[in-house]
């Protein structure tokens, strides 16, 4: 029988709208803030039942995607929960280390099938790195991010995102590619809300993760990635370019026995084919849904994970206050 699929988010949400058509599923219902806005997008985009009230999208569908405002994913995440719903919420997993314990306990508690949607893990080339570096031993990883998503002045969205406008994406990557748990943070911070982040991080297996993320005047995101090893090392660069229409990856390379080899193919937009970030989200979708026949999460993203990131943001904010490195609270 196929799933039945609601997502609560009228912006964030469309994408997964496409994604869970791809991976055949049914997207049935539509949950917004306004009543004449939520039913204009449900009719553009097929989707017979709309509705501002959360209970009653659920009462309508098999599993829930939360992709509302980051502020209440905590509040939508516990209600459709509650109800029994398989639920897969966009990153951030909640605004604040709190909440998303609370997530976590009763995600626990209800047994339910649930997952975080963060698709740097389903991007083949991350992928293919991510089995290349099984069996080596990382001793530090470097990212550099510029992003013109944040802003660098006091506004209206003061604590409205969880994650500093995106900073989760690439902590999360950065620790499933690892594998490894964060144990302690040294940060320094800039601006309120965080518009630049400097961020090390130490990893469960000796590693340490050096994160710079900061408000550029560019449009769209712009990373470097380096990792290194005792006797290699592997690098990338990967971000949203808007005059591309979409997500680019370089190829992967790695440096090792005393020469340069490619890891992985790149990836980019191009005519005619889905747009990497959402093809990403159609596997996200795939897995998703075999959680539900208890099929193998490959990779996929727990709660445990997205609160595992929100712990380590909670630690940076101690640190930058504090001046000092900061424990990383962990089960």
């Amino acid at each position: 029988m196929t799933t039945r699929i609601g997502i609560i988010g009228t912006r964030w949400g469309l994408m997964h709208v496409g994604a869970f058509r791809a991976a055949g599923a049914q997207v049935v219902a539509l949950c917004g803030r306004s009543p004449e806005s939520t039913h204009a997008v449900a009719q553009r985009e097929g989707i017979p039942f709309a509705t501002t009230e959360v209970d009653e999208l659920c009462a309508a569908v098999d599993a829930v995607v939360v992709a509302s405002p980051d502020a209440l994913h905590a509040p939508h995440l516990l209600t459709a929960l509650e109800a029994g719903r398989a639920v897969l919420c966009e990153k951030p997993l909640t605004r604040t280390v709190e909440d998303a314990r609370r997530v976590v306990l009763r995600a626990r508690e209800l047994s339910s099938p649930s997952a975080v949607n963060f698709p740097y893990r389903m991007l083949p080339p991350l992928r293919a790195l991510k089995s290349w570096l099984s069996g080596r031993k990382v001793q530090h990883l470097v990212v550099t991010l510029r992003t013109g998503f944040v802003t660098r002045h006091p506004s209206d969205l003061e604590d409205a995102s969880g994650d500093w406008g995106g900073l989760s994406h690439v902590l999360d990557a950065a620790l499933w590619l690892t594998d490894a748990t964060p144990l302690w943070v040294q940060a320094t911070l800039s601006g309120r809300p965080v518009h630049t982040a400097a961020l090390h991080v130490g990893l469960s297996n000796g590693a340490v993760l050096v994160l710079t993320h900061a408000a550029c005047a560019e449009p769209g995101i712009h990373g470097g990635w380096s990792l290194l090893g005792q006797d290699w090392e592997v690098g990338f660069s990967a971000g949203y370019v808007p005059a591309r229409e979409g997500w680019c990856i370089s190829s992967i390379r790695g440096f090792e026995h005393g020469g340069w080899s490619d890891i992985a193919p790149g990836a980019e937009p191009h005519p005619g084919q889905l747009e990497p970030w959402a093809q990403a989200h159609v596997e996200t979708a795939r897995r998703f849904l075999g959680l539900r026949r208890h099929a193998p999460r490959d990779g996929l993203a727990t709660v445990e994970d997205g609160a595992l990131v929100q712990e380590v943001l909670a630690a940076a904010l101690r640190s930058d206050a504090e001046g000092r490195r900061f424990p990383v609270p962990h089960e």
